[in-house]
């Protein structure tokens, strides 16, 4: 998530701590015999992202209990990380509160190993039918640990979170690689996972996820700040609601974010937003290795094709693209039959999709949004030998070139 355009203060999390909880019998909400969820919203904000701490103001404001759970690990910037639950919100306690649950010492919040313990323990101790998860940090998609700023690492960024407290990167700081996050998520945990955080939804993102969750909902682009804050207290609860369909639940939420985009002007009218069904994540793999396995143009015109980032506002150099839309560049590598049997596909799993007319219009490094599938690739350059031989590692690689010699 870029740090661009809003600013919002950092709110107190000490709420009034009503003790009187919601009883069974007397909450305002569907059947208790409905399917139970608890979804996990977790922030990663030991950065320079302050304004996420006002996420849990909006969804206290938009909280009513209906049997599910809602719980927040929060580490800020200047605070020590805790574990919040939202309560009240039903006719014992009509007021929404959140209470403090679990207070944990300073520790890294974009590493596998605290969001796997953090994880264990919210499933532990609210087990539910279905689990959601909104993650809320910086993030590259599939790049690697520093790379987005530096495809050789000789300097910082961050990959998927980012926690400024300790680490090993040149700064101090630390992030996630996706592949780690992904090892800590047991098979089948999420009903669906939404990444309020830049560039994640990439094909390599997806993928490498497919096994964990069923739906993903991501952004091609960067994701303004404050990401989904401002549409929270209208459609957060929709998160909660088991007795609509998932794929209902997520639309609701992207296209309240859509029309909040669309009432903004200039750079501030700035998005792009997929949702994404794994299931035929596999086909999809299948498909793309018998398009690349066959000859294809030697070169392509990067150029001239749809970005999705702006290359050379991070720090970056040697400057150049690295995330393109999938299709377009699937449409220049294959066969006319290849590339219709592949849109076909795509419709099967990218559900909802939107974009602005442009992304940061006027802004540096701003561009416009003439393509937009819902996926994201990256495609090799010579300039990034690094980043290419990083990129031959992860799952979608070896899946759709299997034919490959391994390296």
């Amino acid at each position: 998530m870029k740090k661009h355009l809003f600013k919002h203060c950092l709110l107190p999390l000490a709420l009034p701590l009503l003790w009187m909880g919601c009883i069974q019998e007397d909450y305002e909400g569907p059947d208790p015999e409905s399917p139970s969820r608890t979804v996990l919203v977790y922030i990663a904000g030991d950065n320079n992202l302050s304004e996420l701490g006002s996420a849990v103001e909006e969804i206290r404001q938009a909280w009513t209990y209906t049997g599910n759970h809602c719980i927040v690990y929060y580490d800020a910037a200047d605070a020590p990380p805790v574990l919040l639950s939202l309560r009240g919100g039903c006719q014992v306690t009509p007021v929404p509160y959140v209470e403090t649950i679990a207070e944990y010492p300073e520790e890294n919040s974009a590493s596998a190993e605290v969001f796997g313990r953090v994880l264990g323990d919210v499933v532990r101790m609210y087990p539910a039918d279905s689990y959601g998860l909104v993650y809320a940090s910086h993030a590259t998609g599939w790049l690697p640990e520093g790379m987005l700023q530096d495809p050789d690492r000789t300097t910082v960024s961050r990959s998927l979170g980012k926690d400024y407290h300790t680490g090993t990167l040149a700064n101090g700081s630390s992030e996630m690689e996706l592949c780690d996050f992904a090892a800590v998520i047991p098979d089948g945990q999420f009903e669906f996972i939404i990444f309020e955080a830049c560039l994640m939804a990439g094909v390599e993102v997806v993928y490498e996820l497919r096994d964990k969750t069923r739906y993903i909902l991501a952004s091609s682009a960067e994701l303004l700040s404050a990401g989904f804050i401002p549409v929270y207290r209208e459609a957060f609860g929709c998160l909660m609601d088991t007795h609509s369909s998932t794929e209902e639940c997520l639309i609701n939420l992207a296209q309240d974010y859509q029309n909040y985009i669309n009432t903004q002007n200039g750079s501030y009218r700035s998005m792009t937003l997929s949702i994404i069904k794994t299931e035929r994540l596999n086909i999809l793999a299948t498909l793309v290795e018998k398009i690349l396995s066959r000859p294809i143009r030697s070169s392509f015109p990067l150029a001239d094709m749809q970005r999705f980032d702006r290359s050379g506002c991070y720090g970056d150099y040697p400057m150049s693209s690295r995330y393109f839309d999938l299709e377009e560049y699937l449409e220049l590598a294959s066969s006319s039959l290849d590339y219709n049997e592949l849109v076909k596909e795509m419709k099967e799993i990218v559900l909802w999709k939107a974009a602005s007319p442009a992304f940061m219009a006027g802004s540096r490094g701003g561009f416009t949004i003439d393509r937009h599938c819902g996926l994201t690739t990256y495609i090799e350059q010579d300039i990034f030998p690094e980043l290419n031989t990083a990129y031959h590692t992860i799952a979608w690689y070896r899946a759709t070139h299997s034919g490959d010699e391994p390296i």
